[in-house]
């Protein structure tokens, strides 16, 4: 089929075939639209036919009724062309019959025709006297004189009426063959053997001026069509044929316009865009050369007036020593004045190398960097003082930072270690209450809610205490050879029941040999509590959830996996921020900071901690570097 794309033969015979299909279609339609309207749907070939001899024979059967009522026997025995038979319309008496079972292509009944005859009057030249009214039946003969639309008409109707539902789907066959073969071309149009897109010379032309004429040629067309006076034959030709030149028209045009849009030459190749785009063009460098001199007046002003006076200056040397004959002394000066303009250029030059150093300098995080303005224009030296004021914003910013993290590490933990003592207080107390066993179930009921909240807010001072050491660096860590494995075994074995009141399944996954990392124990069982316990808190009850433990490119790859009951509509960087939770509706108990101190226990370790959410997914992955070079043969696989 690609082949096919680039065939010459192929597309040539695609566009034949396009236009055969598409004057099949066009003829079904109008086969159609006739049909309907000679109401072929509704009546039988018999009552079409019936109809239209009716109207063929109305003259016949009105020769018929004068004559009898002139009592012209011979006359109506002298219709070669018709048999007929004439009845009494009143009693259905057969006055005349001249049909006896001939063969005949036609007939039709007219019923109660008024019968007349003339009479001569003294008074008048003649009176009409009624003579009653008759059915005549007519009978056309094989030698009938059918007129040449008459003849056409009953032939197209022996032709067309087996056809009137099944001209249907043929026309709806035709108008899906027209279609695939347009898909063809379009899809054909322009393309060559390797792939690429060749514009012709019809593909060159304007697009807004081809459409322009495309517009003249139809309404040329139109205004032919509308003065064709000739006989119906020569219309009927001379109408095909500006049919068939507008078709292969209208399918230039448009495969020229696709040539165009997969060229990408559709917008670019347009008269109206070429000149809007010099119009924008002269308008940016004009802009552009105000905005030029607007910015740099006053450095413009001066080197104009030292141009002008130079220029001055060396005219009026010139004149003098050519006038003096003095054409050494010409020289000299044209010489020096070469010179100081050199001298002038590479003092420019030097000047701004050093603001090019500066600011990379700048750029490349050295705030303590300073740009020295000695010996420089005094615009130059604004601009360079400017960079240095930013140099010192910078580092202003950067000391205001870390005072402030400072002062917000302290104030976490002077408040909590406040908050602490009466919180001790409150909790001691509660448990002597409990000691007390109280009688009241409402006063047992308050102790239980005392005491869980009490429990809730000393573990919030805790972790908000620990984030904030964590954060800061401060946290002491030793760092010591720790299994891995063995480490995740136990967190996974502490939760047991957490997790069974979850509803959770865990799949715990570890490979048969030890998985030795350096890490701190207190601090990486911490890592691995928060993130069990979140599996607990958030999991989708009755679902399992995935702890496994691998080794990848030398590192110690522990990864957490669980269906998230609530919707996770945040990213996983946003979720290890700090009070920042999945559970947007806070149903549940947590401060948001256990994922925070996790990564930053992580990290404190030398460790790597990320998190990808993948829909419901909710996935935690911790790695280490190992400090063995192990192979990993096989891995155990438990349902705890």
């Amino acid at each position: 089929m690609k082949r096919l794309t680039y065939s010459l033969a192929a597309k040539t015979a695609a566009v034949i075939l396009s236009f055969v299909f598409a004057v099949l279609t066009a003829g079904c339609v109008f086969a159609g639209a006739f049909m309907y309207s000679e109401r072929f749907y509704t009546k039988s070939p018999e009552q079409i036919e019936e109809e239209k001899y009716a109207g063929i024979l109305c003259k016949t059967a009105a020769q018929i009724s004068e004559c009898y009522g002139e009592k012209n026997t011979e006359e109506l025995r002298n219709l070669s062309t018709s048999y007929f038979t004439v009845q009494d319309g009143e009693t259905g008496e057969t006055l005349i019959n001249t049909y006896e079972n001939q063969k005949y292509i036609g007939k039709a009944v007219f019923k109660n025709m008024s019968v007349h005859r003339t009479v001569e009057s003294p008074s008048e030249v003649y009176v009409e006297e009624y003579m009653g009214d008759v059915d005549i039946t007519v009978y056309a003969a094989e030698n009938y004189p059918l007129s040449y639309s008459n003849l056409l008409y009953l032939k197209l109707t022996d032709f067309l009426y087996p056809l009137r539902y099944s001209i249907i789907f043929i026309g709806l066959l035709f108008l899906l063959l027209f279609v695939l073969t347009m898909v063809f071309i379009y899809a054909a149009a322009g393309r060559q053997a390797d792939g690429s897109i060749k514009l012709s010379f019809f593909d060159k032309i304007p697009f807004d001026l081809l459409t322009a004429c495309i517009i003249v040629i139809g309404m040329l067309n139109i205004a032919i069509a509308e003065n064709l006076y000739a006989g119906a034959e020569f219309q009927l030709i001379a109408l095909s044929a500006m049919f068939s030149f507008d078709y292969f028209i209208a399918l230039l045009y448009t495969v020229s316009f696709a040539v165009r849009i997969k060229a990408g030459t559709f917008v670019k190749n347009n008269v109206i865009y070429r000149l809007l785009r010099i119009l924008l063009r002269s308008l940016k460098k004009i802009l552009g050369f105000l905005g030029f001199v607007f910015k740099n007046l006053s450095l413009v002003k001066k080197i104009a007036l030292i141009c002008v006076a130079v220029l001055i200056f060396d005219f009026f040397v010139a004149a003098v020593c050519l006038s003096a004959g003095a054409i050494a002394l010409l020289a000299f000066l044209a010489g020096l004045n070469a010179v100081a303009i050199t001298v002038l250029i590479i003092f420019t030059a030097v000047q701004l190398q050093r603001i090019k150093n500066g600011g990379e300098k700048i750029a490349e995080g050295d705030i303590d960097y300073k740009i020295d303005t000695s010996y420089m224009f005094p615009e130059f030296r604004e601009f360079c003082g400017s960079l240095n004021n930013i140099s010192a914003g910078m580092q202003n910013a950067v000391d205001e930072k870390m005072k402030s993290e400072r002062m917000r590490t302290e104030l976490i933990t002077n408040v909590s270690h406040d908050i602490k003592t009466p919180l001790t207080s409150i909790i001691n107390y509660v448990d002597l209450i409990k000691k007390e066993q109280p009688e009241d179930e409402k006063t047992k009921e308050y102790v239980a809610v005392l005491d869980r909240q009490s429990s809730r807010l000393k573990k919030l001072i805790e972790d908000l205490v620990e984030a904030s050491k964590a954060s800061s660096g401060s946290l002491k860590v030793e760092l010591s050879e720790c299994d891995a494995g063995v480490l995740l075994s136990q967190t996974v074995g502490e939760f047991d029941e957490r997790l069974k009141k979850a509803e959770l399944t865990p799949v715990l996954t570890v490979p048969d040999t030890s998985v030795k990392i350096m890490a701190d124990g207190r601090h990486l069982w911490r890592v691995l509590e928060n993130l069990t316990g979140n599996v607990c808190k958030y999991s989708l009850p009755g679902t399992r959830v995935y702890m496994d433990l691998t080794v990848r490119d030398k590192k110690a790859v522990i990864t957490f996996k669980n269906i998230s009951k609530y919707p996770l509509n945040i990213s996983g960087d946003e979720l290890m921020e700090r009070f920042v939770r999945g559970d947007t509706s806070r149903n549940t108990e947590g401060s948001g900071l256990g994922l925070s101190i996790a990564r930053s226990l992580t990290e404190l370790q030398g460790g790597d901690m990320k998190i990808d959410i993948d829909g419901d997914l909710f996935k935690a992955t911790l790695k280490f570097d190992l400090i063995n070079d192990l192979e990993v043969s096989g891995t155990a696989q438990y349902n705890v």
